[in-house]
Parts: structure tokens; sequence; C-alpha cells
């Protein structure tokens, strides 16, 4: 029996050892599942993104475009915005039935003419019709023919110009003012001229004019017209000057009737006198202008070697006449050049060169360098 119990127990135990050493039941375990899935996945997730390319493929989405920051604003309204810029072009051809603000003197009348709510002000004059009186009319020699920038972002979508007449002859006087929408132009960019008449305020007449849009002009030329406003202001505080000058000279002349009443009487003696001062005040002029201009040149561009060490050693060791000599010497030379600068860009010495200067920008090659793309 011992035997026996013997044997069976180490059959039991060898049944125990072979059935630890036998892998057990094929069932799926998780490690075998993420096996296999590991071997399938490669395959479908190829077709799945060939899927997902060709969905992609016919419905494209739109590229979305960058916000505008207040740093940089949005470039769209920027670009449209210089697509709007231009030149409102103003052809002044005539008036009609302006009042007289003189009677018995001529009128000499200019016209200017400014776009509204512009910055800085953009505005233009034509020149004067001499001996216009009550209906002038401007030929191409007269710079009728005016040219305002438009700015889009400034203005919107309105247009006006204000159109007012000045009298010449009468220290600048107003004659009239009126206003000219012009958006529907501006919108339309339209490059045909367009007649309009604006009618002055309080029934003081009416202008006729021409309007069209053109491309913009380019910010160099832009910036020289600016100069030459600045000239014209200058002319019209000297002119200004006169006016007052010669009203106190009026007053005056009147407690003096002695020079008035010879000049009167022996009018041929007065008139050869006044010729003869004149020609020798004209001739002193341009030679004390041929020595003043060079010497002028000459001191500019040498005077910290020679000049500063020479004043301060005359005015130390020299009599006093010296010192004062040069003194004078230097404030005429200033009046000269002051008187100089005055003629050379006088108001008849820019009209000849802004008429030359208008043939050359409507030239083929000038609108091509004047004004930027057409519009």
């Amino acid at each position: 029996m011992s035997r026996q119990t013997k044997r069976q127990e180490k059959e039991e135990k060898e049944e125990e050892k072979a059935a630890a050493a036998t892998p057990s039941s094929p069932t799926a375990t998780p490690s075998s599942e993420s096996n296999l899935g590991s071997e399938v996945t490669p395959e479908i997730a190829a077709q799945v993104t060939s899927v997902d390319e060709l969905v992609a493929s016919a419905n494209p989405k739109p590229a979305s475009s960058p916000k505008p920051t207040p740093k940089q604003p949005n470039q769209s309204i920027t670009e449209t915005c210089d697509r709007m810029n231009g030149t409102i072009h103003v052809k002044v051809l005539k008036a009609i039935n302006l009042p007289l603000m003189d009677y018995g003197k001529r009128q000499d009348p200019f016209v200017l003419v400014e776009l509204d709510k512009s910055s800085p002000k953009s505005w233009a004059t034509t020149d004067p019709v001499f001996n216009g009186n009550r209906n002038p009319e401007w030929e191409k020699g007269l710079n009728n023919e005016l040219e305002l920038f438009y700015d889009a972002s400034l203005h919107g979508k309105e247009a006006v110009l204000t159109v007012e007449v000045y009298s010449n002859e009468t220290g600048g006087e107003l004659i009239g003012t009126g206003q000219l929408d012009v958006s529907s132009i501006v919108q339309k960019q339209s490059l045909e001229p367009k007649q309009a008449i604006v009618g002055l305020i309080g029934n003081r007449g009416e202008v006729v004019v021409e309007v069209w849009f053109g491309p913009p002009v380019r910010k160099a030329f832009r910036a020289a017209g600016r100069a030459t406003k600045l000239l014209d202001a200058r002319d019209a505080f000297v002119a200004t000057c006169c006016s007052i000058m010669s009203t106190i000279c009026g007053f005056v002349s009147k407690y003096t009737q002695m020079p008035t009443d010879f000049a009167k009487k022996y009018r041929k003696l007065s008139m050869a006198v006044a010729a003869m001062l004149g020609i020798m005040a004209a001739g002193a002029l341009t030679v004390f202008l041929a020595f003043a201009v060079p010497t002028m040149l000459v001191a500019f561009f040498t005077f910290p070697f020679w000049i500063i060490p020479f004043l301060a050693t005359s005015f130390f060791t020299a009599p006093l006449w010296v010192p004062i000599l040069l003194l004078a010497g230097l404030f005429l030379l200033f009046i000269a050049t002051f008187v100089f600068g005055l003629g050379v860009t006088s108001r008849p010495m820019r009209r000849k060169g802004a008429m030359i200067s208008n043939k050359i920008k409507h030239s083929n090659v000038g609108k091509r360098v004047v004004y930027e793309k057409t519009v």
C-alpha cells in the first residue's frame, strides 16, 4: 500500500509539472491583442489618411487672413484707400456777372479752389486776368488748370470743393464764394472732363469750371507744390505790407503837397528826373548784386577760416570806422541777398516756371515721371 501511495504521489507530481510546463489555452490576452492591432493598424491608418486627403483636396479651406492689430492695420483697407487716392483736376474757364469791387477802376480777378477737410490743406490759385472786370476768361497762359490731391482715408465718399473769387487790384478782396460737390466724379474716377457751374453765394456771379479725376502726383512733387504755396503766402504777406505802407503814404501826402504840385506843373521835367534816378538805381543795384552774390558765396564757404579771425582782430585792433564799415557792408549784403531772393522767387518768375512745368508735366514722359500709375 505504501508503495502504491508513493507511486500515485509521484504520478500526481509529474502531472502537475507537465501541466505547468505546457502553455495555457489560446485565449486572447491583452498583449496578443495589442500585437495584432499593431500589425493591422498601419494599413488601416494609410487608408484613413488617404481618404482624409481626398476630402481635404475636394473641399479646401479658405486661408484665414491675419487679424489687424492697432500697430498693423488691415492691409486690404489701406490698399483700397491707396487705389482710391488721386488728383482732382479743376480747369477754370470763365466767370460771369461778377460785381465790381471798386467802381471806376479795373478789376483783375483770380480764383482760389480748395478741397474741404483736407490735411494738409489742398488748394491752388489761378493767375489774375488783366482787366477782367465782370466777365473774365482764363486762358492756358494764366495757369487755369489746378490740381488738388485727394486722400481717400480722410474724405471717405465725400469730396466738396470751395471756389473763391478775389480781386487782385483791391488788395485781394473777396468777391464771392461757392461750393461744388464732386463726389460722383471721385467715386467713378472719371477721366473725362465734366463741365460744371458754381454759383457764388448771394447772387454774386457764377464760375464755369471743368472737373475730372486722375492719378495721384508722386510725393516728391507734392512737397515741391507745398513750397510754392509757402511762397504764395509770402507774397500775400508782402502785398499786405505794401498796402499798409501805401495807406500811410497817402495819409502823409495830404500834408506834403509841394512836391506833387511841382511834378504836376513841370511834368516832363519830373518824368525825366524820375527816369534818370530809376536808371541810376537799377545800375547801382546791378553792380552791387554782381559783387554781392560772389562775395556771399565765397564768404559762405570760407567763413570759418578767415572771416571770423579777421573780424575779431579788426574789432579790437583797427580804428573804429573799420568795424562800422564791415557791419554796414554785411548788412547791405544781407539786404541785397534778400532782394535778390525775392526777385528770383517773385510771382512773375513763378508764373513762367509754372507754365514750363505744366507743359513738361502733361507731356508723355512727364506723365510717367510726375504721376503715379494710372487709375
